[in-house]
């Protein structure tokens, strides 16, 4: 079975910046999240940095935690946000019906 990956735009990434911060806080968010991306191993920006909007919650000191383990590797923050559940499975029936609900 294989786990499905989310698709976002840019717009998604304004929405969940306009729902999660206030306005005078946003700039300074979007520095934090530009943060991520500027090696060129680091793939997948938007998907890595919605990501990381998900794990933080809103929190901005979660959030720069956040781009932080993005930095140092990715994959970390996607399993974090996108498949908490199957992180969780042990067994493979667990892993399969994990991929299912995540």
């Amino acid at each position: 079975m294989v786990q499905p990956t989310p698709a976002y735009t840019a717009a998604d990434l304004e929405r969940i910046l306009a729902r999660d911060y206030p306005p005078d806080r946003r700039s300074h968010v979007k520095a934090v999240l530009a943060r991520y991306g500027t090696e060129s191993w680091q793939s997948e920006t938007l998907r890595v940095q919605m990501a990381c909007l998900k794990c933080a919650g809103g929190d901005a000191q979660q959030l720069e935690y956040y781009v932080r383990l993005a930095c140092d590797d990715y994959r970390d923050v996607l399993s974090y946000a996108e498949y908490p559940a199957y992180l969780k499975a042990r067994s493979n029936e667990e892993k399969a019906a994990a991929m299912r609900g995540d």
